[in-house]
């Protein structure tokens, strides 16, 4: 795999007011549709939105993307797409749950965001390989969607033009989501993924 951890300053960059009044205002809309089931089972979980602000600012500020494209892969309810159109990306969000695609419209509509997310998958094609590998060493169950409407024709765009993928995987999804990622992406995007145990990780494709 080529991908090489990137070192994620610690400093923690302020939440602006309007970034801390949006996340307290949707704060029970994301309490509604959060699943609450044991890991490794499918739904929305949320991340942690206030230090993904921070992550996200401090890679803006140093300049760590090659641009200004951003893809949350699984979006849910698309707050932290909406978040990183705060923070300044162009941010686009794909989910494969209609429901809570329909809730992220209503969110964005309702504030005003210039945010773009669309229903389907984010598993391109030509990566049947490592899907049947997955597969194989989780004892033939993994928790990612592999069927669905393309969402990148939806979009309009394709995997390897996006300068930056966020993803929160369940436990079972975490390799997989590295390698589609280490295939599919272009030399010198990153890759940002969120574990409730360890937090925020960043890697780029050498």
């Amino acid at each position: 795999m080529s991908l090489s951890s990137v070192s994620i300053l610690l400093d923690q960059e302020p939440i602006p007011r309007e970034v801390d009044k949006f996340l307290s205002d949707i704060s029970s809309e994301v309490e509604r549709h959060r699943t609450k089931v044991p890991a490794g089972y499918r739904g929305f979980v949320p991340s942690n939105y206030r230090k993904l602000y921070s992550v996200l600012r401090l890679i803006e500020k140093n300049c760590l993307t090659c641009g200004m494209k951003f893809c949350e892969w699984g979006s849910g309810i698309g707050v932290a797409t909406m978040i990183a159109s705060m923070v300044g990306f162009e941010a686009h969000g794909i989910e494969i749950a209609p429901g809570l695609v329909e809730v992220a419209e209503g969110l964005i509509q309702e504030h005003g965001l210039a945010v773009n997310i669309v229903c389907g998958s984010f598993v391109p094609e030509g990566v049947d390989d490592l899907i049947d590998s997955a597969f194989a060493e989780n004892d033939g169950s993994i928790s990612m969607v592999t069927e669905a409407v393309d969402a990148y024709a939806e979009l309009g765009l394709e995997i390897d033009e996006f300068d930056i993928v966020f993803c929160f995987p369940w436990p079972t999804d975490e390799a997989l989501t590295a390698e589609i990622f280490d295939r599919c992406a272009s030399t010198g995007s990153l890759l940002l993924t969120y574990d409730e145990m360890s937090g925020f990780s960043l890697r780029r494709k050498d």
